[in-house]
C-alpha cells in the first residue's frame, strides 16, 4: 500500500533528491577515474646522481650564504656506482667511501692530497662541508646535500 498525504509527498521529493545526487556523485566518480588514468604513472623521485660530476654552487647554514666558491669547477664531487667519491678540492684531489640508503647519505673522512692551494681556496671549508653530510634531496635541478649541522651544500651537474 502507498503512503498517502502530505508525508508521501515530502518522502517522494527527498527520494528524487536523492537520485538525482548519487547520479552526480557516480558522474563524478567515474570522471575523476577517467581524469587519473589519462594522467599516467606519477614521475618518480630524481634517482641518485651516481656517476655525474657535481659542481660545488655553495654551502649555506642558519638561512644565510656560508661559503661560495668564485670557480664552481675547482670543486666538484662524483659518487661512482663503485661507492667511491672523486672529489675536487681546488687544487687538491681527494677521494672517500660513500653509502646511500634512501634519503641518507655518509661519507667516510676524504683523503686528499695536500698541495698549499692560492690564497682565498675553500678546499678545507670544502672537504668539512662534505665532512657533515646526513641527506641528500634534489631542489629543482639542484642537488641539496644536508649536514648533520643543519647545513646545506648545493649542487649541479659539473659543465650546466
Amino acid at each position: 500500500m502507498a503512503p498517502v498525504g502530505p508525508v508521501s509527498a515530502v518522502l517522494a521529493g527527498d527520494v528524487r533528491r536523492l537520485a538525482i545526487n548519487l547520479r552526480r556523485g557516480a558522474f563524478l566518480a567515474a570522471s575523476l577515474l577517467a581524469a587519473s588514468a589519462c594522467a599516467g604513472p606519477a614521475a618518480p623521485d630524481a634517482p641518485f646522481p651516481v656517476g655525474t660530476t657535481l659542481a660545488w654552487l655553495g654551502t649555506d647554514a642558519a638561512g644565510a650564504r656560508r661559503s661560495a666558491p668564485a670557480d664552481v669547477t675547482r670543486y666538484t664531487v662524483s659518487f661512482d656506482p663503485s661507492g667511491r667519491a672523486a672529489i675536487r678540492l681546488d687544487c687538491n684531489r681527494g677521494s672517500a667511501q660513500w653509502r646511500r640508503d634512501g634519503d641518507a647519505l655518509a661519507l667516510t673522512p676524504i683523503a686528499s692530497t695536500k698541495m698549499m692551494c692560492p690564497r682565498g681556496s675553500l678546499d678545507a671549508t670544502f672537504a668539512a662541508d662534505l665532512a657533515q653530510v646526513a641527506r641528500w634531496r634534489f631542489d629543482g635541478a639542484v642537488l641539496t646535500l644536508t649536514g648533520r649541522d643543519g647545513s646545506t651544500m648545493q649542487f649541479r651537474p659539473s659543465g650546466s
